[in-house]
């Protein structure tokens, strides 16, 4: 999306182009490997911290330059249930060959980045050096949007100090959860120079809600029993939702909504919607947040006819709106 719509002759193109010109490619490393179907490209694995928990991420960067060169970068914020090896396959290399620093990571909890632990059981003093030793329960899966947005902080922070990244052209990526995620992180973080949000999922209140009720969830006495510790203080395994991989955190979902901070946006933004969404209304979602803000920012609504939510990942809808 960051560079096929440059074809498209649009103000938000050209802003786009001002924003990340000129895109040049990051230095070589030697630990980076070649990426696989594409020859000019390279592949480095990096962790970082969030918020006390290790987070693996892959940098996928043209290997050709000099290492004075800065990239603009874009930061992959993947959606419900994907981890970064989805988008390391098309989505990276195609942005990485146009010449950017591309950062894919996996959220805590999934793929390979480390679990938030709970400890079970009375937590023993601390040695001298503060350190203890407890048995605690790895949280896997966990869909927690508040999280997710400190993994997301952590990544673009990361990316301000990594060798060949230009800190001062971020822009952030997000699909369908991570879509959300976007928006509220380009509404909050002056750090942020653009966005593109696809088939972006905004905001749950409402919805969110009726689920719980059909699926007989009372979120209310869910928190008090996890404050009080009648139930597990993470939800692990909990009212999954048919077809979605994890575990959704319902209490947080009641109080999230990222299009409540819609109107601080002041970047140039793009969103990609599906006629065929099968999983929440669009004119709630990137239409509404495009109603709103039409005429105060640069920003772009398309929605691709035909396709429906998992429609924009392949063929077409992917090469026509990316970089392919």
């Amino acid at each position: 999306m960051f560079s096929r719509i440059l074809d498209q002759g649009t103000a938000t193109a050209l802003l786009l182009v001002i924003a990340f010109l000129p895109l040049m490619a990051a230095p070589a490393h030697a630990e980076a490997i070649e990426v696989e179907g594409f020859p000019t490209l390279a592949r480095e694995a990096v962790t970082f911290w969030s918020d006390g928990t290790r987070i693996a991420g892959d940098l996928t960067y043209p290997k050709d330059m000099a290492d004075e060169t800065k990239l603009p970068v874009i930061v992959l914020c993947h959606g419900w249930g994907g981890r970064k090896s989805h988008l390391n396959t098309e989505i990276a290399p195609g942005f990485a060959k146009e010449g950017f620093i591309v950062l894919a990571f996996d959220y805590r909890g999934w793929g390979e980045s480390d679990s938030r632990l709970v400890v079970l059981g009375e937590m023993p003093k601390p040695n001298a050096d503060g350190t203890v030793t407890v048995k605690a329960q790895a949280i896997r899966q966990l869909v927690s949007p508040f999280d997710q947005q400190e993994d997301i902080d952590a990544a673009i922070t990361f990316m301000q100090d990594q060798p060949g990244a230009d800190k001062n052209r971020i822009g952030i990526w997000g699909s369908s959860f991570g879509g959300g995620h976007v928006i509220w992180r380009a509404a909050h973080d002056t750090r942020v120079k653009c966005v593109v949000a696809q088939v972006g999922a905004m905001g749950f209140n409402e919805q969110w809600v009726a689920g719980m009720k059909t699926r007989g969830v009372d979120v209310v006495q869910n928190n008090i029993d996890r404050v009080r510790g009648t139930l597990p203080p993470v939800p692990q395994g909990e009212d999954t939702i048919e077809g979605l991989r994890g575990t959704p955190h319902n209490e947080q979902f009641m109080t999230w909504d990222p299009r409540d901070s819609i109107q601080k946006i002041t970047v140039p933004t793009l969103m990609i919607d599906a006629s065929e969404e099968h999983y929440f209304d669009i004119r709630e979602n990137s239409g509404y947040i495009y109603e709103q803000l039409k005429g105060k920012i640069t920003i772009e609504y398309h929605v691709l006819d035909g396709i429906t939510h998992y429609g924009v990942y392949t063929g077409e809808p992917l090469e026509h709106f990316n970089f392919l």
